[in-house]
């Protein structure tokens, strides 16, 4: 039986005296009454996520089956849980971790608390959007014998972000052939491909390849905020520590309504998926088509991408750019928003991503293409042309570091860095050169600019500061000071 049917049966089979204090009845508000209702703890009959033997067990088995894994668990903090697992399971102080330097903060959040030594990879830059695109194979193993001359001996994890925010894929069949033959557990957080397997307009899902894959499956798929899954090789050498260390980063009291909402996407996959998927391809193909016709506005397609490490790109991911430089990413979003009622996902000083799923409908995209043509339409009777310099600039940032393979940065004791040592603040157009102590990125996607124990680099300032310019959210400086180490 489906977790949410049994949650429904025992919402008026007995009176609750055990948390949560709502009791089930009483809300502030009758939007939460029907979720209340089926909001309950560990109580019995109810199986309990961190021992999992039952109910929640067979949800689980059920995803597993539906994404073709040899072992599935639930996440109710996001993918963020499912990293830290991974990596502190993997990985500790005297071991090494190789990741790619486009992942998402949890990951260098997870490598600090794991006391690894960090190793960084560059993913490949995609000039046409300024974007990261895949992670060569060869780079990594060149990281990997790297350390190997190093002396340096232990366990060690390569973690690689795949798809990226702006959807674009990395080879991970040729990555996992490396890591293998050099003893290296491979991660991959795929937190924005959840979808990836279900349909062949998709890319294939790392699944299979990879010994840790995990996937966000509110971020693409029909469930709430928050769900994730961890799939796990049953070759994995560091499974059981993973596993333990699920328990360590999962609240104690984890939330039914969301295991409730995992395992509800699971059977509505399992029943309908191959239709609704369908129907969101159609709509993606026409969309791409209509798009091919704007004058001013660039959709990011797979045939733009340059690099041979972008091995594949998810067309669900709506990146698009103004190639006539008269808006910058933070202006298409705002007049998508106020004058279209369209709210994006993100913007980035020069394009702005939209995300879509099998949950969007025809009037959803029909409104979207609408907008885009007339937007379109508005600046070619402005007359600007599409070779404006400021349209062929890359971002900046982390991809203008060297991507040479055979450079690899490494940071050592990020915890120290963290938390011991002399620091000072300083304005950060005077940090260049200096040795920064905290974590800064825009959010989102929470890409760190720099992270703790870099070199300021004078691109990560330009960054930092244009970012800033075109309203973009910078976290980690205050009041427009850095925090460096005293040297």
């Amino acid at each position: 039986m489906q977790l949410i049917e049994s949650l429904k049966e025992n919402r008026d089979a007995s009176y609750p005296f055990h948390m949560p204090g709502h009791k089930r009845r009483l809300a502030g508000d009758p939007l939460l009454e029907d979720i209340y209702g089926i909001d309950i703890t560990e109580i019995e009959g109810f199986d309990n996520l961190h021992d999992a033997h039952g109910i929640i067990k067979d949800a689980e088995e059920r995803a597993k089956i539906l994404y073709g894994a040899d072992e599935t668990h639930f996440l109710v903090n996001g993918s963020t849980g499912g990293i830290l697992a991974a990596i502190t399971g993997t990985v500790t102080a005297g071991d090494c971790i190789v990741a790619a330097r486009n992942c998402h903060k949890s990951v260098y959040d997870a490598a600090m608390l794991s006391g690894a030594d960090l190793y960084t990879v560059m993913p490949e830059p995609e000039p046409a959007f300024g974007i990261c695109g895949g992670v060569d194979a060869g780079a990594v193993r060149a990281v990997l014998s790297q350390m190997d001359a190093g002396g340096g001996t232990g366990r060690r994890a390569v973690v690689i972000t795949s798809p990226t925010y702006e959807g674009i894929v990395s080879d991970i069949d040729a990555i996992a052939d490396v890591c293998h033959s050099e003893g290296a557990v491979l991660i991959v957080d795929a937190a924005h491909g959840a979808h990836f397997g279900f349909n062949g307009c998709f890319p294939k899902s790392p699944i299979g390849a990879a010994d840790v894959v995990i996937t966000g499956i509110h971020k693409t798929m029909p469930a709430m905020t928050q769900t994730s899954l961890i799939h796990i090789s049953s070759s994995c050498p560091s499974r059981d520590r993973i596993v333990k260390m699920l328990s360590v980063f999962t609240t104690s009291s984890p939330s039914y309504v969301l295991m409730a909402s995992i395992d509800s996407m699971t059977a509505l996959i399992a029943k309908k998926g191959e239709e609704l998927f369908e129907a969101y391809s159609k709509r993606l193909d026409d969309l791409y088509i209509a798009a091919g016709k704007l004058k001013c506005l660039k959709l990011l397609d797979k045939d733009m991408l340059r690099s041979s490490a972008s091995a594949d790109r998810d067309r669900g991911k709506l990146a698009i750019k103004d190639m006539t430089g008269t808006y910058s990413g933070g202006e298409l979003a705002g007049i998508l928003t106020e004058k279209y009622g369209i709210m994006p996902e993100m913007a980035a000083p020069s394009y702005v991503l939209l995300m879509t799923s099998v949950a969007d409908d025809d009037e959803g995209f029909l409104r979207l293409t609408d907008a885009l043509f007339e937007i379109d339409g508005q600046l070619a009777a402005g007359g600007r042309s599409c070779t404006d310099r400021r349209a062929d600039d890359a971002a900046g940032g982390i991809w203008d570091r060297p991507s040479d393979p055979n450079i690899s940065h490494c940071i050592k004791g990020m915890k120290d860095v963290l938390f011991y040592g002399r620091t000072e603040k300083i304005p950060l157009e005077r940090a260049l050169g200096r040795c920064s102590k905290d974590m800064v990125m825009a959010y989102p996607p929470g890409i760190p600019v720099i992270l703790p124990g870099e070199r300021i680099e004078r691109t990560d300032v330009e960054t930092i500061l244009e970012a800033q310019r075109t309203g973009i959210e910078v976290i980690g400086l205050e009041n427009g000071e850095i925090t460096v180490i005293w040297e």
